[in-house]
């Protein structure tokens, strides 16, 4: 029995093979920040993506067992995730130790975090349970301090939290308070807690969110454009 060789078949499914194996190995960037430094290493696009999918995976997991306990209403979960972040990732960094800014699902692993950190991993898990959340820099006004503020949108309004601090605040009509309730003079702040905070809830006022929050970005579906907007533009010269 005679086999014959389909030559142009076999020279497009080689090249197919060759292309796929070149985009898989094609060099992507992963930066670290280690005690405020941040350094860049290339790796290959399969690690990256691999790496990107499991995330995913374990985010929606952590979600998943959070809202596991009861919550129904978004308020009911953004309070669940609040309670959980402070509960398993604490700001008081071990003495000695590096403080490692990459990945939010790490800071989680580790179980520690800078007040920012804290605050990215908050909104991180509201986003993942279905509701836009970002963080806000607001400074003082008076000197160089600034606060980060988690601020997550439940009926269209965003509500403030300090995931750090396990805290949010109220209304007048008891409800968790908006950052239009601040602005309109709407929130009930003890002697105390306007001597710590009004000087940074003033920030809130410039505040914007863009239409992609860092939190959306640890979505593949919506990470897969920036990353090939990078991927296009890295290295082009204006």
């Amino acid at each position: 029995m005679k086999l014959t060789v389909n030559r142009k078949g076999l020279l497009r499914t080689s090249a197919v093979i060759l292309i796929a194996i070149a985009i898989w190995n094609y060099p992507c960037h992963y930066r670290m920040g280690i005690n405020g430094e941040v350094s860049e290493k290339e790796i290959p696009l399969y690690a990256k993506a691999c790496g990107f999918l499991y995330r995913d995976w374990a985010y929606k997991d952590i979600v998943r067992n959070i809202l596991a306990t009861g919550a129904k209403s978004d308020t009911e979960k953004a309070v669940a995730i609040l309670k959980w972040t402070h509960e398993n990732v604490t700001g008081r960094i071990p003495e000695g130790i590096k403080v490692v800014d990459d990945h939010p699902l790490n800071i989680i692993i580790r179980q520690y975090g800078t007040g920012d950190q804290i605050e990215d991993v908050f909104t991180i898990l509201c986003s993942y349970a279905g509701m836009r959340a970002g963080m806000a820099k607001c400074y003082d006004r008076d000197s160089p301090a600034f606060k980060i503020f988690s601020v997550v949108q439940i009926d269209g309004r965003w509500l403030i939290f300090i995931a750090g601090e396990n805290m949010y605040f109220l209304n007048k009509e008891g409800r968790i308070g908006s950052v239009e309730d601040y602005l309109n003079g709407d929130i009930v702040l003890s002697d105390e807690a306007r001597a710590e905070y009004s000087m940074f809830l003033d920030g809130l006022k410039d505040a914007r969110l863009s239409s992609l929050t860092r939190a959306d970005e640890q979505m593949p579906l919506r990470r897969i454009p920036t990353e090939l907007k990078k991927a296009f533009t890295r290295g082009r010269v204006k």
